[in-house]
């Protein structure tokens, strides 16, 4: 739910920011925002702020999941505007900041191969839809130089949530084809890097490649 109230004299900006949802404040059940692609502008519109996390004071976190991406106009938030709970039990000192405008931010389509960061989130807002990439459960594959009886295998987890806010976690293997989950079918291409031992993997480092149709 976006609580929008009136515009004071604050300096607030005419264009949308790409945000993501880093994390929410455990006291207001409120969002807190980072700019992963605009940090130079936001810290010069809103100041910096530590880890360039941004608390919003009316951006509710029951509608959103962490590493979802939203487009927002933001401002930094008017003294009557903050909540007795972010000024009398603050989770974090983390600048409070107004969101002004808000639009959906899609970046996925149906029917087409998409790459997917570890612990990212991507949405379909003409279905009202996120999938988000959460673990690596197992990555036993034969490392790319060298040579392995047993080819292995990679098991991950991702969790999608419908537009009634309902999520359904499941685990996925490497060359899965038309797992049916919901009302969609998920085709779990490649994870990528594939292991080498002369180069380890952090956890994020991988990227899922899939594909996600329409039942």
């Amino acid at each position: 739910m976006l609580l929008v109230g009136c515009k004071k004299n604050t300096e607030s900006s005419d264009n949308y920011f790409v945000a993501k949802i880093a994390g929410f404040d455990l006291n207001c059940s409120t969002c807190i925002l980072s700019f992963p692609d605009d940090s130079l502008r936001i810290k010069k519109l809103l100041g910096e702020s530590p880890n360039n996390y941004y608390q919003t004071v009316n951006l509710e976190r029951a509608n959103y999941v962490i590493g979802q991406k939203i487009k927002v106009k933001v401002r930094k938030a008017e003294d009557n505007e903050l909540k007795g709970c972010i000024t009398l039990y603050p989770s974090y000192n983390y600048e409070n900041i107004f969101v002004s405008g808000y639009n959906n931010y899609q970046d996925f389509l149906l029917n087409d191969t998409i790459d997917l960061a570890y612990r990212d989130c991507l949405n379909n807002f003409e279905n009202q839809t996120s999938i988000c990439f959460d673990s690596v459960l197992t990555d036993s594959r034969c490392p790319e130089n060298v040579i392995c009886i047993w080819a292995g295998e990679a098991i991950a987890r991702f969790s999608l949530k419908n537009n009634q806010n309902n999520t359904t976690y499941f685990d996925l293997h490497v060359g899965t084809i038309d797992t049916l989950i919901n009302d969609y079918k998920f085709s779990f291409v490649n994870l990528l890097p594939y292991p080498n031992t002369e180069i380890p993997t952090e956890l994020e480092d991988y990227k899922a490649k899939i594909i996600i149709k329409r039942n």
